[in-house]
């Protein structure tokens, strides 16, 4: 990746002009395409798709519900006595200043009722009156039409008409003196939804009478701030706050989004107008640049511009809430350039920051991206756009950053004279290692225990008013309201539909029969809709029949009788019941549409909604919280109905949003988990960079869990950032470890420092919301800061600390790094031994129990016998060898003499037999854990020993051999030390033959004071008996210590030679070069099994002296050699700058490994034994191989060899597939760099007669069946 950008880079440095044109042409084409994006300002997409929430949110927007402002009049005194009509005039001359000063921004302005609308209404009722009769009416009317209620009521009648009543009630008492209208205008009732109300003087007021209702319908919907800030600006103008009896306030959805947008935009203002400054003078100020905050700024633009550009063509319109909320993803946008910026200040060249750059940069924004296009996966179609937006933006500013930015960050010129700045004080706190600090980590980790108690706790805010800014005035508004109609918050709505308008009223009445139901149990308090008064047109046809068949010739007649003698009584006209009479005899039609425009338009339009193929009809209804639920399960699976409220849309879109953002995570998670493990290779190093990640996140939920701050719509999206830039952070710190152990560059203290310059610039962007008044935005700045700073603070320590742990403190002491197989195997061997030492433990104190005779001690060291075995043998990654040419079977005691290498040589030893002994000391003696098995088994302590022979005796008296280690202690080199002489004085005191026993392989697959078991081999081999009569080794002890010693070393050298080949030191060339890419780890893997792990250069290389590899590459072959014979003294030597920084940073190079940067035409060459030039000479012309072969001739010591291996071209059929392989290796995989002149093959011939010319042998073999390589090895002659 790296070599791309690089050459884009090159091939623009020469041509500057190409580069501003190129960027130009992208930038205005991607500017005019975004230009023609389509913005959608629809709110209700931030809903996520939920079927309920849809039909809510279709209720709110098709009614007024929530759109009315309610102005309450009230005393200011609410302990003085009611003044109804102090209210009435205040109200009176409040409403009447409304229409003339606020007429253009209301539609509708409800005072008092209107006695027309009344008499209209009473006229429809009046005109169609069976139509609003149901059955329980008729039972009514059975009671109003008996002669003694006909008198009671005709009394009450002329009270009425003799009174200063309304004239609307007078002309009804003229039309129906029974009451029998009443019973149709009582459906009216349905449409107060409180009782707590009533009208006096036509004006709504509380019972108690102290507060008065107006209904302000405005003419803007609540989302246009703009104007309805004016109308509210207007009405507090009118509030008259000297009049010292009454007062107003007003509360609605309007009030609450102006003061939102009011306060959004003061916070706003003032936040950013504080991070702008700030971030430009920061800027300014730490790069010494003027320009430098604007240039840092290009590729966030064009990042931005890129992604509407994308967008316009995959979708062509964006929710503006996504652009908006998507602005904070530019925070991580804007750390690609901090990046290049920062990087450039410590490195030498461009070229040089677009090598370190481009693989965490290129990284960090695929795995971030990938995040963000994991939001595609939620319901939300804002949150969709979000993701769009903000992966497409990163794509571009990445791009850019690694393109354009580094041609615009200097010139040339600049660049020639450009010298490292000095230290900032944030390079002076990158370059602090507080991962060494054991307090500090330890602290982190019971920080991260507290934590994970806490982080279940942590929620989602539920109630979505809580994200609104409302003044303290505001509050006490909706609090008086709130106290007033006390069952503001607890509607049930019940939505039923239908393709038309009656059949949706059908399914209506249907509705109303079981809320009947549901009321006389006291389940439903009350209910509001427009079921008594819009009748389905089936409905009304059966209300009419039934009117026609109650009123029979004999029942009217005898009504008029009583109406017309009661009347008389009473001095009424015996024409005043004719219009009643006409009531009764009517032939009464179905209520048509007409007939109820203006009744439908004043008092029920917020419940119908009628769209072309589909209607819908609200009933509302008033419940308890306790029995709401109650009200969901007789509703829930009614066909076309659908029961919801706002407490269900809170609840469901928490569900949601928290099932959306749980899963989101778990993609997120796995998406960037799978690319760490691609692009590192490695588990290990995936999980160093991706546990850090998790902690985190466990940080940030325990916090908010302990604190109460809970994430909320706008907030969440913070987390999207935080991940970005952890994500980010943790890439950028583990390519800096990795290119410091891989090649030795010191490149963390930079992106360290980056990353802290990024934390410094984002925390005051968004910390300084802080400041904000607005929830929502202070919300933003909590998240923010306790989530940024604790992602820094974990990458920037528990990322080093775990990579030390894991590599650079073990192979600082030449140990292996960890590996995770490594450590389950030595995890798994280790439990097994503990669970069998504790086994043997308690066998141990069992036998303790009893008398133990010779028998029971046999037999207890059958059974160590028998779990050692066990314990060598459970180790199936360990190789196994006994080799036993005496055929010795321990039938007769000795002292065993063997090699000490690792704690692991006892098991392999005591498992030979089960008469075998060991020598302890008084600490295991007395172990608490082992102590009891020791004693068991008599492995004596060295301190008894010293001074009483006795035990030991009576033991080889027994037929037990005794096992000696005599070099007194473990060589971790594996050389054997001197043997000291107490294992042969005991042989001899005691008489008893001397075994020696070689042991292989344990120094390797146990190092001493390491816990990693590797793939060994371990071999054990038996030599023959020394016994006491044998002097050919010397006389006495001391003597016979020197030369069994002696003969052992030899003994032991022809093992190692014998075992220790090339493949027996596979495994440790692999780990040398672990963690240094996946590439180049499976290069090395099939480069050194296809060259036999280069024993066959091993074979023609000397044992020792001084041996030069030209073209060593990474230094695979040197390693190698050194580690078979290490007396080689190896200087390897390639142009390719990065392969010998890898080659030097090697943990298991020596004093006797040398690599060196140079170009062999002008390397100073020395005298060497060995020269090895391998596929390394068609890179020249052959002019250039001559002479390099000419210098090497010259180089030689006396009787030198030089080996060369090439493709030969004078083989023509096999050299098409050698120079197809490298074709690849140059071209493809690109491991090796070409000159402009390209490959150029030599001949067998060619070499041979150089060989000639130069007096040298030359021997020729094939090292390939499949393609044209030779290996030609040169011998100089002996002086």
């Amino acid at each position: 990746m790296k070599k791309i950008f690089l050459h884009i880079y090159k091939y623009f440095e020469k041509r500057r002009a190409a580069l501003y044109i190129v960027f130009a042409i992208i930038f205005l084409t991607a500017a005019w395409f975004a230009s023609r994006v389509k913005f959608e300002e629809d709110i209700s997409k931030i809903l996520p798709k939920d079927k309920k929430i849809e039909k809510l949110n279709e209720v709110f927007q098709n009614s007024k519900f929530m759109d009315k402002l309610v102005v309450t009049v009230s005393l200011k005194d609410t302990a003085a006595a009611a003044q109804p009509d102090s209210l009435i005039t205040y109200a009176d001359i409040f409403a009447e200043n409304i229409q003339q000063k606020l007429a253009p921004y209301i539609s509708k302005l409800n005072v008092k009722v209107d006695d027309d609308l009344v008499l209209e209404l009473f006229e429809s009722i009046n005109n169609h009156l069976p139509v609003y009769l149901n059955n329980k009416d008729y039972i009514e009317i059975d009671s109003l039409i008996k002669p003694e209620k006909v008198k009671e009521t005709l009394e009450q009648d002329f009270r009425t008409l003799t009174s200063p009543a309304g004239f609307a009630l007078k002309t009804m008492i003229s039309k129906d003196p029974v009451g029998i209208t009443f019973l149709g205008l009582k459906k009216l009732q349905q449409l107060q939804y409180d009782d707590n109300f009533e009208l006096y003087d036509n004006y709504v007021v509380t019972k108690d009478r102290k507060h008065l209702m107006l209904f302000i319908t405005p003419k803007y919907p609540p989302n246009n701030t703009g104007k309805n800030a004016l109308l509210l600006k207007g009405l507090d103008s009118l509030i008259d706050n000297n009049n010292s009896v009454v007062t107003a306030t007003y509360f609605g959805a309007t009030a609450v989004s102006v003061g939102n947008a009011l306060q959004l935009r003061k916070d706003s203002l003032l936040t950013q107008g504080i991070t702008v400054l700030f971030i430009i003078i920061f800027l300014g100020i730490y790069f010494r640049k003027k320009r430098a905050p604007f240039i840092i700024l290009v590729p966030v633009v064009f990042g931005a511009i890129f992604s509407l550009a994308v967008i316009y063509f995959l979708k062509g319109s964006i929710s503006v809430i996504a652009l908006g909320t998507g602005s904070v993803v530019l925070g991580i946008a804007v750390n690609y350039s901090l990046h290049v910026f920062n990087h450039y200040r410590h490195t030498r060249n461009i070229e040089q920051l677009i090598n370190d750059l481009a693989i965490p940069m290129t990284i960090g924004s695929f795995t971030t991206i990938g995040g963000f296009l994991c939001l595609q996966f939620v319901e939300s179609e804002m949150l969709k756009d979000l993701g769009f937006f903000a992966a497409f933006s990163l794509v571009g500013a990445s791009l850019c950053s690694l393109i354009f930015l580094p041609h615009f960050i200097t010139t040339k010129k600049e660049q020639e004279t450009h010298q490292t700045d000095k230290f900032s004080w944030i390079d002076k706190i990158a370059s602090l290692k507080p991962e060494y600090n054991k307090i500090l980590v330890i602290i982190i980790f019971c920080l991260t225990i507290f934590f994970s108690f806490w982080a279940g706790k942590a929620g989602f805010e539920s109630d979505l008013q809580n994200m609104n800014f409302m003044s303290k005035k505001l509050k006490q508004s909706e609090k008086k309201l709130n106290q007033i109609n006390q069952y503001a918050l607890q509607s049930v709505y019940l939505v039923t539909e239908g393709k038309t308008l009656d059949e949706a009223l059908a399914n209506n009445e249907k509705l109303i029969t079981e809320i009947d139901k549901l009321q006389e149990d006291d389940i439903v308090k009350k209910y509001s809709g427009v079921s008594s008064l819009i009748i389905s047109d089936s409905l009304q046809k059966i209300r009419i029949e039934r009117w026609n068949k109650y009123w029979t010739v004999e029942k009217k007649k005898a009504l008029m009788a009583t109406l017309l003698k009661e009347g008389v009584a009473l001095k009424f006209n015996t024409s005043a019941f004719n219009n009643f009479k006409m009531l009764l005899d009517k032939k009464y039609e179905p209520v048509g549409k007409e007939a109820m425009a203006t009744v439908r338009k004043n008092f029920l339009d917020d419940y119908i909604t009628e769209k072309p193929g589909k209607t819908t009809v609200v009933t509302l209804v008033k419940t308890t919280p306790e029995k709401r639920k109650e009200v969901y399960d007789v509703f829930e699976n009614k066909a076309n109905v659908t029961v919801l409220d706002k407490q269900y849309l809170t609840k469901r879109f928490v569900e949601i949003i928290n099932s959306d953002f749980t899963s989101i995570a778990l993609m997120t998670s796995m998406l960037v988990f799978f690319v760490l493990l691609l692009v590192y290779g490695r588990i290990e190093l995936t999980l160093v960079s991706f546990i850090p990640m998790a902690i985190s996140w466990l940080w940030i939920l325990g916090i908010m869990g302990l604190f109460g701050i809970q994430f909320n719509i706008i907030n969440i999206i913070i987390s999207a950032l935080i991940f970005g830039l952890g994500d980010d952070y943790s890439l950028f710190i583990m390519d800096g470890l990795l290119q410091e152990y891989k090649t030795g560059k010191k490149t963390l203290s930079s992106f360290k420092s980056s990353i802290i310059l990024s934390a410094v610039t984002t925390v005051a962007g968004l910390g300084v919301l802080i400041f904000a008044q607005h929830p929502a935005l202070r919300s933003i700045a909590l998240i923010s800061i306790i989530g940024i700073l604790c992602v820094l603070i974990i990458a920037q320590i528990l990322i080093p600390f775990l990579f030390s742990i894991l590599i650079t403190n073990r192979v600082k002491r030449n140990r292996f790094p960890w590996t995770l197989w490594g450590f389950i195997k030595s995890s798994f061997a280790f439990s097994y031994f503990i669970g069998w030492s504790v086994t043997l433990t308690l066998i141990a104190y069992i036998f303790s129990l009893f008398n133990i005779k010779e028998k029971g001690k046999l037999l207890f060291h059958n059974i160590i016998a028998k779990v050692c075995r066990r314990l060598v043998y459970i180790m199936i990654n360990v190789k196994k060898k006994i080799i036993n040419l005496p055929q010795e079977k321990f039938k007769s005691p000795a002292i065993i003499i063997s090699n000490h290498q690792s704690s692991l040589d006892i098991l392999p030893l005591i498992m030979l037999h089960p008469k075998l002994l060991m020598f302890t000391n008084n600490r295991i003696w007395n172990s608490p854990l082992f102590g009891k098995v020791i004693r068991m088994a008599d492995y004596f302590p060295v301190e008894q020993i010293e001074t009483d022979l006795s035990k030991v005796e009576e033991r080889i008296k027994n037929g037990y051999s005794v096992i000696i280690f005599p070099e007194g202690t473990r060589a971790e080199d594996g050389v054997i030390k001197r043997f000291h002489k107490g294992a042969f004085y005991l042989a001899e005191k005691l008489n008893v033959d001397i075994l020696p026993i070689m042991i292989h392989g344990t120094n390797y697959t146990l190092t001493k004071q390491d816990q990693l078991l590797k793939d060994g081999q371990l071999t054990v081999k038996i030599l023959p008996r020394i016994k006491p009569e044998d002097k050919s080794f010397g006389n006495g002890y001391a003597e016979r210590a020197k030369g069994i010693g002696r003969y052992f070393r030899t003994e032991f050298e022809m093992l190692r030679a014998e075992i220790e080949q090339p493949k027996y030191f596979r495994e440790k060339l692999i780990y040398n070069y672990l963690y240094k890419g996946p590439v180049l780890e499976w290069y090395m893997r099939i480069k050194t099994k296809l060259e036999k792990n280069y024993k066959p250069f091993n074979d023609i290389v000397p044992k020792e002296g001084k041996i030069l590899d030209i073209g060593c590459g990474y230094g695979f072959m040197p390693y190698m050699l050194s580690f078979v014979e290490q007396k080689r003294q190896i200087t390897g030597i390639d142009y390719d700058e990065e392969k010998i920084d890898t080659a030097n940073h090697s943990f298991s190079k020596t004093n006797n490994i040398n690599f060196v940067h140079s170009d062999v035409m002008s390397f100073a060459f020395e005298k060497y034994d060995c020269i090895i030039m391998a596929d390394m000479l068609h890179y020249l012309q052959p002019a250039q191989q001559q002479t390099v072969i000419n210098k090497c001739i010259g180089s030689l010591n006396a009787g030198g060899t030089i080996i060369i291996r090439d493709g030969d071209k004078d083989k023509a059929a096999l050299h098409k597939k050698t120079k197809l392989t490298e074709y690849l290796s140059t071209k493809v995989v690109n491991f090796n760099k070409t000159n402009k002149t390209g490959l150029s093959f030599l001949s067998g011939s060619m070499i041979k007669s150089i060989a000639a010319a130069n007096n040298m042998s030359c021997n020729e073999t094939a090292d390939s069946k499949l393609t044209s390589n030779t290996i030609f090895i040169l011998k100089a002659a002996a002086n």
